[in-house]
This record gives C-alpha cells, structure tokens and sequence, in this order.
C-alpha cells in the first residue's frame, strides 16, 4: 500500500482460520452476487503494487471478520424482528469481504508474493447501535485506503486499476447502508470522499488485532490520537478536544507549537492550532467547510498538503471525526 517512509513494524505471529458466511446451503459467491474475476491473475506486478494488495488482504480480513462477528451478534439481538433486513444485507456485505480477500490473494500468489491470514479481533461492541457505528467507520477507512491504492496504481500499474476501482465502489454501498443506520439518513454527506494513507490505515486497524495473532504488513506505528466527542457527530465548525500519548510529544514539539492537520474530502490538508490543555490534551477548532468523515492528525507543522506526507510529520493519529 502507498504511504510515506515505510519503515520496519515487529510482525505479529500465527494465525486464525478463515471465516465462513453463516448460510451452509449457499456458496460463498451466490450470497455474494459472484465471485473472483474470472481472467487470469495480473503478473509481474510492481513492488508497489504487491505491497497495495497485501494492504488489501490485510484489512478485508478484518473487515470479514468485523462483519461475521457482527452477524451473530445481529442475530441474538433480533429479539423482535427489528434486525431481519440488516442481518440480510450484512450477510452479503461479510460474504463480498470475502470475495476481495480471495480476489487480493489469487493476485499476491500469481505474483509469488505471500498471503496474510485473517488474525484473531477484538471488537469493542455491545449493542447493534455501537456496531452499525463502527461498522461505518471501518468501512469510511477502508475507502479511504483503497483511493490512495487506487490512485498510486493508476501511475505504477495503470492495466490493473479495475478490481480496486471497483472494491472502492461496492465499499461505498456498504457504507451508504451503516451511515443509514448510525449517522445519517443522508447517504451522500459530501462530494468526495476522503484518501487516506496505508500507515494511516493500518494504525486505524490495529487496535482490534489480537497481539500476537498473526502476520501483518510493515506499517510506522503512530501513537494514537482520540477525538473527545460525545453523541453520533461532532457537526462542523466549532472546538474540539484531543488526547494523545504523551510520550509521543517531545518538548521541542511543545516549544514550537502543535497542530492539527484535517483531512477531508480532496482538499489540501487544513490546519489549525492544538493547545495543550492538561496532561495529553489539546483543544483545537474543526474547521469550516468539511463534511462527511474527516481524519484529524496531530503535528507540529502546517506545510504538508496532502495526506502521505502528513503521514510523515504526525505524532498522534489519526483520529476519525464524523462531520456530517
């Protein structure tokens, strides 16, 4: 996956099984609406690209687990009928997670490159409204990593663009669906929606994963960075507040001035000044202007104007803000 300055990350160890969609009498691909592309394999791919589509794998595994687990749940709770048309529809979401991860491996083995197995995930939900919630922030992250693959390929690999043009598609259905129920009636908050880098992405990913579980890509570790927001939308303009490992701010940092840095739809990343408020806390002001999901990153510069070479400059981060 494209980012700034990869750099090595201690791999997680072993692996879980794969996890199969809850309808024995129907293959994978029926629930799904179809299956892999049924064309050969692209070969002799770029580094780039094997590093794009382990990307990929990595996090549609996560994906098709969040989505398994929240299908059992789904179905506990559906104490009165009032999940019957989300279990169906999520029942086709885990099951077209599956088909990417089947459709990034078949591409990482024809190019003898390896496959990452699905770890073991520990998802922080109790309720269906905590998992239509987070299910819409994880599938707002995975879209915006696959724009920043999609774009990166369009100069590196330009013939093998489809298969993730066409995931980002289908990953904006599944998100229309789970804004629908957490955020918004509005399904179409913006736009654009919003580029991520895969550091980025895969910081966003990590606190789910089961140390020691399983193999992942190398990714920089970024201390994290959590937006103190109380209800289902911050809504746009107006101050917030962050907290942020300590550890990862050096007095240096302090001395000069902290920023956040917002990314949001496809604009240039917008700063404004962070105020160290008590013991890892900043206050900051959302800035006019954005909407849907906004990733907030905290920085102690203002120059970098797109999100890869944020990347590069951020100490906390990033924090996912629903705007709209």
């Amino acid at each position: 996956m494209r980012s700034s300055a990869i750099i090595p990350f201690s791999f997680l160890i072993a692996s879980s099984s794969a996890l199969v969609v809850p309808r024995q009498a129907q293959s994978i691909a029926a629930i799904a609406g179809g299956g892999p592309p049924n064309g050969p394999a692209p070969l002799n791919i770029s580094a780039s690209a094997i590093a794009d589509f382990s990307g990929v794998n990595f996090l549609e595994n996560m994906e098709s687990a969040f989505f398994f687990q929240g299908l059992q749940n789904l179905t506990k709770w559906n104490t009165n009928h009032q999940h019957d048309h989300a279990i169906d529809v999520v029942t086709r979401v885990q099951a077209q997670e599956l088909i990417h991860v089947q459709t990034a491996e078949d591409i990482l083995k024809a190019n003898n490159a390896p496959i990452f197995a699905p770890c073991k995930y520990d998802f922080p939900v109790t309720n269906a409204e905590e998992f239509f919630a987070l299910a819409n922030i994880i599938t707002s992250v995975g879209i915006g990593a696959v724009i920043n693959i999609v774009s990166g390929l369009a100069i590196s690999d330009p013939k093998i663009v489809q298969a993730p043009a066409s995931i980002l598609a289908i990953e904006a259905r599944h998100d229309a669906f789970f804004r629908h129920h957490s955020v918004s009636d509005i399904p179409n908050p913006a736009p654009f929606d919003t580029r991520i880098s895969s550091a980025y992405a895969l910081n966003l990913a990590s606190p789910f994963i089961v140390k020691g579980s399983c193999a992942a890509p190398s990714f920089p570790v970024i201390p994290a960075l959590k937006a103190e927001v109380n209800g289902k939308t911050t809504g746009s303009s107006g101050p917030i507040t962050f907290s942020f490992d300590t550890t990862a701010v050096s007095k240096d940092d302090l001395s000069k001035g902290l920023y956040i840095g917002w990314v949001n739809q496809a604009n240039v990343v917008n700063y404004k000044p962070a105020t160290v408020d008590g013991e890892g806390m900043v206050k900051s002001t959302i800035p006019d202007g954005m909407a849907g999901i906004a990733f907030a990153a905290l920085t102690p510069q203002n120059t970098a104007e797109d999100v890869n070479s944020l990347t590069a400059v951020t100490i906390g981060g990033p924090a996912p803000v629903q705007i709209s």
